[in-house]
């Protein structure tokens, strides 16, 4: 018998066809978040959105690992915050599927990455806050959506300064690194048992982890667009997967 994969759980948006609005919404993600799990070592599996607990429970058990994909704004009254734009969608669905998740995944001490919004859910889950607007709470920040305006995945308009010891640090064997700006949101204030352990020049928080679980980081950019321009990048993934081989992990 062949060697398997270990299965990565990748959770997955809602695209709404515009020219066809009559149509069913259909779930799915970018293909460079399956990549990066594929040029990993990985075998990546498309998680549905749904309310239905025991069928997010079962997938859940079959994986050894959780992906937390980028995507649309949490909901701010999960930080209990009121919308600064009343134009602005937010899928309860999303939410709630993500959450159930990530609460399974923990229980079953899974690794678990997080990527823009799904390091954003996994700071609000641990009672974190989030700046709902850069431009509008940090006025004298950088501009965190320059690589969208610049329509690049590979655009590495930010340069990160790394937590010297930390695991992300470790595994990236650097302390500063090239990264691409595709957010307006940002970790605010931080949830319990999260460290930051990368910023932007200007402060902005652009990884977290939790040092007491045998592997959980978050990062705000996109690096699963980013191994062709800083090959180091690709180590996150190569660490994430390798992580997925050999846990669950056991309770301390």
């Amino acid at each position: 018998m062949k060697h398997q994969r270990p299965l990565i759980g990748i959770t997955c948006g809602e695209i709404v066809n515009k020219v066809e609005p009559w149509s069913p919404t259909t779930f799915g993600q970018s293909r460079t978040y399956v990549e990066s799990i594929i040029n990993a070592g990985g075998a990546p599996l498309l998680l549905p959105l749904t309310t239905h607990r025991v069928v997010l429970e079962q997938l859940i058990d079959m994986l050894d690992g959780l992906y937390l994909a980028g995507g649309n704004d949490l909901d701010p009254s999960l930080y209990h915050q009121t919308p600064y734009k009343t134009d602005e969608t937010y899928s309860s669905l999303r939410d709630t599927t993500e959450i159930t998740l990530l609460e399974r995944a923990l229980a079953r001490r899974i690794p678990i990455l997080g990527v823009c919004r799904g390091m954003q859910l996994m700071n609000v889950h641990f009672g974190g806050s989030l700046y709902q607007d850069i431009p509008h709470d940090v006025p004298n920040a950088l501009d965190h959506n320059a690589s969208t305006k610049l329509k690049s995945l590979v655009d590495l308009s930010h340069t990160l300064r790394l937590q010297p010891g930390s695991r992300i640090a470790q595994l990236l064997e650097t302390e500063k690194i090239g990264a691409n700006a595709h957010h307006h949101q940002a970790v605010r204030t931080l949830g319990a048992g999260l460290w930051a352990v990368a910023w932007a020049a200007d402060g902005i928080i652009e990884a977290l982890e939790m040092p007491e679980y045998p592997f959980l980081i978050g990062v705000q950019s996109h690096p699963e667009s980013l191994a062709s321009v800083e090959p180091k990048w690709a180590r996150l993934f190569e660490a994430f997967v390798a992580s997925a081989i050999r846990g669950p992990f056991k309770s301390p």
